[in-house]
């Protein structure tokens, strides 16, 4: 269909909807989550919740699918990160260079750790993180950088890990929504120091959970013991970083300040065997994105990221750009109108703004009125959000508009997706 020809009435103006197909739940399970809960139960029922032994097994598993040589369980992604933060041991004060478009878990960690968060700008051609501008933003107060592979995509990890080892930095990967993502054929989450996943609603789920993993026995240790009431572990375990008779070791508790974030064998009961529903996700989430791809990718006014060659994106989220000025429409109501048409979208991640704009950093929202850590003690500014401008973040974003990617979806509900977006696009091309 050509631009300017005639196309069907809109749903959102009273027209037939592209499909009218639903779908359960975003993810696949069987017969062994099941058998796993009510493992976990009945143990319970006659020693503890932990004698099932799902926790480890979900860390063994991890690490392994992995190739690393440490996982920590956690009750959160949020945690996960505030854990490797931890194992970072900022001073009060310190920064860690991140990305404004994400979920507040990935710098909560910062601030509860006392430090400051420093948002670099985007790239508008990858909707990633631009690491030109990181290594702009680097100081002597900088110790970290987070890098996070934001909708399944891999940050540029070669300039990333180029800038950090030049500047003597720490690089934590968030995974929350790129889990199996390749970076030039490497899993995100090894590349870096430490990797982060989240296991609540992401492409698998244990309805909460997160998981640290590092090859650094350093940092697994402090994370570990970070998110187990600052514990602190002896030399003697393994790989692991659990006690047991046959290599010995013990912890040594309330060793230093940390906090409790204990992973439920219930979590770890669904999550293991969703590992192994991972790669049959990968697949057909990368399935209906290509077909999506192949139908809207010569649409006016539509733009879609561009992508590392040799990467493999997990699609948490199918995202692209609505252009307002050559379709004539906003991206609210081109994301009205895709929803009118049967696809399951939203417009604007964040609600459209990064992060710094939201209270918590604009008004300093923070320890009562302190306005602390981003002002210290003696009433010291370090920091003001409010002057802060990323002028590609903030074109960019509000132009995004996205589809909610579905383990179930079909082949030809991804041809329903690729029709709706075209019958929208089409038929605002042709009113322009």
């Amino acid at each position: 269909m050509a631009t300017g020809q005639v196309v069907d009435k809109l749903a959102i103006d009273g027209g037939e909807p592209v499909t009218t197909r639903t779908f359960g739940a975003r993810w696949l399970f069987g017969q062994e989550e099941r058998d796993n809960l009510l493992d976990v139960v009945n143990k319970a029922a006659t020693g503890n919740w932990h004698s099932a032994g799902m926790v480890e097994a979900f860390e063994d598993e991890f690490a392994r699918l992995h190739g690393v040589k440490y996982a920590c369980s956690t009750d959160s992604g949020s945690s996960a990160l505030h854990a490797a933060v931890a194992a970072v041991e900022l001073e009060p004060g310190d920064e860690i260079i991140t990305t404004p478009i994400t979920d507040i878990g990935t710098v909560q960690g910062i601030m509860l750790q006392n430090g400051i968060p420093v948002f670099c700008d985007w790239d508008s051609d990858t909707f990633n993180m631009d690491p030109g501008d990181i290594e702009h933003r680097i100081t002597d107060r900088t110790k970290a950088i987070i890098a996070v592979h934001w909708a399944g995509n891999p940050c540029d990890m070669d300039a990333i890990m180029d800038i950090a080892r030049r500047h003597n930095l720490i690089v934590i990967e968030d995974c929350a929504q790129a889990h199996f993502a390749e970076y030039k054929g490497k899993l995100v989450g090894t590349i870096g120091d430490m990797g982060c996943y989240s296991m609540g609603g992401k492409l698998i789920t244990a309805a909460g959970g997160g998981m640290f993993i590092s090859d650094s026995e350093k940092y697994a240790r402090r994370a570990k013991g970070f998110a187990n009431k600052g514990s602190e572990y002896d030399e003697g375990l393994h790989n692991s970083l659990r006690p047991t008779s046959e290599h010995g070791g013990s912890s040594r508790g309330f060793a230093f300040l940390g906090d409790f974030h204990r992973m439920s064998p219930l979590q770890a009961a669904v999550g293991l065997p969703q590992l192994g529903r991972l790669e049959e996700t990968m697949e057909r989430r990368g399935r209906v994105a290509e077909i999506v791809d192949d139908m809207i990718h010569e649409l006016p006014g539509i733009t879609r990221p561009r992508y590392g060659e040799g990467d493999r994106i997990s699609y948490y989220t199918y995202v692209f750009k609505v252009e307002q000025d050559v379709l004539g429409v906003s991206p609210e109501r081109f994301n009205d109108a895709l929803t009118a048409e049967g696809v399951q979208s939203s417009q604007g991640a964040l609600a459209g703004q990064p992060l710094y704009k939201f209270p918590v950093f604009a008004e300093e929202r923070t320890y009562g009125q302190s306005r602390y850590p981003f002002v210290d003690e003696q009433g010291n500014r370090r920091i003001d959000y409010k002057a802060l401008t990323l002028p590609v973040a903030e074109r960019e974003l509000p132009k995004i508009v996205s589809f909610i990617s579905n383990s179930r979806h079909t082949d030809e509900y991804a041809v329903d997706i690729g029709n709706a977006i075209r019958k929208v696009a089409l038929h605002y091309a042709a009113r322009k």
